[in-house]
């Protein structure tokens, strides 16, 4: 499909009172991807939360919590299966059905993929049947920057090909609200998606076509349904340490053979001053700690 022509619908959806029903039509009849199937390298990519979540001290005492929780509560489920005592999942709209769910249920059941204990049951109710059979409490829609949840009551904080979709002064705002129910052993996950999304659906352009757009130009082309904040992995190092949280370990994924393709797109001012490795970077993978009060108020000082 061609992108400025999904752009246009992604815009006039958005201004549309009720579209929630158009879009998953559109992704059922035309993009046909309405119901998730997990690929390896798809569950791979979420079990990074698991692995870092079994880091804490006591993980089977531990509440957890996921915003930007999206369709399928993929990762909810598995931290579940990983022993988590609670878990909360958030997002802005409601997003997630039974019937994705349970798709993803089936598939973690023929996938052998171990249930730490407990059976892959399939659900009748969201609310009720995730909390007695998996431990998660599902707040949508609800904001993460109020979570509206008691200081220092949560030990692991996650979330997946998210924060790529949130403006920088909303992602500081999360932050902040994230180190304030965060434990102090506690521990934040995050996986971000650095490429231009349009590329998905439409092969003609590549992965850094956005990177031709000055911020000005951009904005046509940034509906807020399909909002992509174009940040690098540079920018959320600095950021996440000027919100408080200290890496424990991060690092970017640069796929080879793709450097011709990003010389063949014009820079936008904006990203000249940026590293080629920078530019290049396919996804971030961050684990944080929060600093303590103190480190921060020292850090901002410098």
């Amino acid at each position: 499909m061609n992108w400025k022509l999904k752009c246009l619908v992604l815009h006039a959806l958005a201004n549309t009172p009720g579209s929630a029903p158009i879009y998953r039509l559109l992704q059922r009849s035309v993009t046909g991807r309405y119901l998730d199937e997990l690929s390896d390298d798809f569950l791979a990519a979420y079990t990074y939360h698991v692995q870092n979540f079994l880091k804490l001290p006591a993980p089977g005492q531990s509440t957890a919590l996921e915003f930007g929780a999206g369709r399928n509560l993929l990762t909810p489920l598995l931290l579940s299966a990983a022993g988590a005592h609670r878990i909360y999942a958030y997002d802005l709209a409601r997003l997630a059905t039974v019937e994705q769910i349970n798709h993803v249920i089936r598939q973690l059941r023929e996938r052998d993929i171990p249930a730490g204990g407990q059976a892959w049951s399939e659900i009748e109710n969201i609310d009720h049947d995730l909390m007695r059979f998996y431990r998660i409490i599902y707040r949508a829609p609800a904001d993460v920057r109020d979570t509206q949840l008691p200081g220092g009551s949560v030990d692991f904080i996650c979330s997946t090909s998210t924060l790529e979709h949130i403006p920088g002064a909303e992602i500081a705002a999360i932050l902040a609200e994230c180190r304030r129910v965060s434990t102090p052993p506690g521990l934040a996950s995050f996986i971000i998606d650095y490429h231009d999304h349009y590329a998905t659906a439409d092969p003609r352009i590549s992965r850094f076509n956005f990177y031709r757009y000055s911020q000005s130009a951009w904005g046509w082309f940034n509906p807020p349904n399909h909002y992509q904040n174009r940040l690098r992995h540079s920018d959320y190092e600095r950021l996440f340490v000027r919100c408080g949280f200290g890496s424990v370990e991060q690092r970017s994924v640069v796929p080879t053979g793709d450097r011709e393709k990003l010389r063949d797109v014009p820079l936008a001012s904006e990203f000249s001053g940026y590293s080629t490795e920078d530019l290049l970077a396919l996804n971030g993978y961050f684990l944080l700690q929060p600093f303590a009060p103190t480190s921060v108020a020292r850090s901002q000082a410098i």
